[in-house]
C-alpha cells in the first residue's frame, strides 16, 4: 500500500514538472534582454525630450553592457541628445560625443552621419562675417574631412554646397577687415586680406570685385606687371562683371595685350553667383527675431537628409517611366497585351513588344501568341 502511495505521488510531480516545462520555456523566451530595455527607455526619455534622463539611461547601458550591440547606438543616442537640446553648450558637447562615436566605431555606416552633424552644430553657431569666425573655421574643418575620408559618398554634392556657403562667410570676414584697413589708408594690410580670399576662397560670388580692388592696390605701390595678371583674369573670365570694360581700359593703359574670354571659366564664375534676394517687408522683423534668439539658423542634417529623400523619390519615379512596371520614362520597349476572342469561344492572349498596341501590324517586333481556355465555355462542355 505504502508503494503504491509512493507511485502515486511520483506520477503527480512529475506530471507538475511537466506542465510548468513549457511554461518557463515560454517566459524565458517573452523576457526582453535588460539592454535592449535600457535602450527603448533612453530612446523613450529622448523622444520625450527628457534629455538629462536620456543621457543617464544610455550611459548606464554603456557601463553595464559595454559588449551591447546596443552600446554603439548608445553613444550616438547621447550625442543626439546634446544636439537636439540645442545651445551653444550642448553643442559643442554633442561635437565631442559625434567624435567619440567615430574614434570607437570608425567602421559604421553612421560615422557619415555623425560628421554631418558636426558640421551642422557649427554652421548652427556660425556667426555673421564681422563677428568671431571660429565656428566658421570648425565647421570648414569639418566639411573638408568629410570630403577627405568619404569623397565618393552620395552627401558630397550637397556638402559642398555647404562648404561654399562656409566659405562666402569666411571671404565677406577678409573682405571686411580689408575695407577697414584701406579706409585707414593701410595698403599693405588691405592687400594682406583681400590675397587671403584669392589664395583660399576660389568660389566666392564676388570674386571679380576682389581682384579689381587688389589689381588697384597693386597699382598703387607700383606693381603694375603683378596687377595686369588681375584685370587680366577679369577681362577673361568675367565678361559678366560690372569691372569687365574698366579692367580692359586699365590693361590697355599699362600696354598689356587684352585677353580672350574664357567662356568655361565665366560659365564656372557666373555660376558662383548669389541670387539677389527679392523684397520682403517681414525681413527686417526677421533679422530682428535672429538677433534676439527667436529664430535660428537652419537644421543643415534636416536639410539635407529632406533633399536626399526628394531626389530618391524623383529617381524612382523616373525609373519608374510611363512604358509598365521598372521601365525607364519614354522607353518604346513595353510589353503590350491584346486579347481577342476566337469562332470556338476561346481567348487568345498576344503579347506585342512595343508601345503601339492599337496597330501592332506597324511595329516591327516579335509576336507571341498565347492560348488561353476559357474556363466558362470549358465547364460548359465539360457539362
Amino acid at each position: 500500500m505504502k508503494a503504491a502511495n509512493r507511485y502515486i505521488l511520483l506520477c503527480f510531480v512529475f506530471l507538475g514538472l511537466w506542465g510548468c516545462a513549457p511554461k518557463s520555456a515560454k517566459l524565458q523566451k517573452s523576457v526582453v534582454p535588460p539592454d535592449k530595455t535600457l535602450f527603448e527607455t533612453g530612446s523613450d526619455y529622448l523622444k520625450k525630450s527628457s534629455y538629462i534622463k536620456a543621457r543617464l539611461t544610455f550611459q548606464t547601458l554603456i557601463n553595464t553592457y559595454p559588449d551591447s550591440e546596443m552600446a554603439a547606438e548608445s553613444y550616438f543616442a547621447i550625442a543626439d541628445s546634446y544636439y537636439d537640446e540645442g545651445g551653444t553648450e550642448n553643442l559643442l558637447n554633442a561635437e565631442e560625443q559625434y567624435k567619440n562615436y567615430i574614434v570607437f566605431f570608425p567602421t559604421s555606416p553612421r560615422a557619415v552621419d555623425a560628421m554631418l552633424k558636426m558640421i551642422s552644430g557649427s554652421m548652427k553657431l556660425m556667426h555673421a562675417p564681422d563677428r568671431d569666425p571660429q565656428y566658421s573655421y570648425k565647421a570648414l574643418q569639418h566639411v573638408n574631412k568629410l570630403l577627405e575620408l568619404y569623397p565618393d559618398n552620395e552627401v558630397v554634392p550637397i556638402v559642398k554646397q555647404y562648404k561654399a556657403e562656409i566659405e562666402e562667410n569666411l571671404a565677406l570676414k577678409d573682405i571686411g577687415v580689408a575695407r577697414f584697413y584701406a579706409d585707414k589708408k593701410n595698403i599693405v594690410g588691405a592687400k594682406g586680406r583681400l590675397k587671403e580670399v584669392i589664395d583660399n576662397y576660389h568660389d566666392y560670388s564676388g570674386m571679380d570685385d576682389v581682384y579689381f580692388q587688389y589689381a588697384g592696390m597693386l597699382e598703387k605701390t607700383e606693381n603694375p606687371d603683378e596687377a595686369a595678371i588681375y584685370y587680366s583674369k577679369i577681362a577673361s573670365e568675367f565678361p559678366f562683371s560690372k569691372h569687365f570694360e574698366e579692367a580692359r581700359q586699365r590693361l590697355t593703359a599699362l600696354k598689356k595685350p587684352l585677353p580672350v574670354v574664357d567662356e568655361d571659366a565665366a560659365t564656372a564664375n557666373k555660376s558662383h553667383l548669389k541670387t539677389p534676394e527679392g523684397f520682403s517687408p517681414w525681413k527686417p522683423f526677421v533679422e530682428f527675431g535672429k538677433a534676439l534668439g527667436f529664430a535660428g539658423p537652419p537644421d543643415k542634417y534636416e536639410e539635407l537628409k529632406k533633399i536626399m529623400k526628394d531626389e530618391k523619390i524623383k529617381a524612382a519615379e523616373a525609373a519608374g517611366g510611363t512604358g509598365g512596371e521598372g521601365g525607364q520614362k519614354g522607353d518604346d520597349t513595353g510589353i503590350n497585351a491584346i486579347i481577342r476572342k476566337s469562332a470556338d469561344g476561346r481567348t487568345e492572349v498576344s503579347t506585342v513588344l512595343g508601345t503601339d498596341s492599337e496597330n501592332p501590324q506597324q511595329n516591327n517586333v516579335t509576336k507571341k501568341k498565347a492560348v488561353i481556355k476559357n474556363k466558362r465555355q470549358g465547364s460548359k462542355k465539360s457539362e
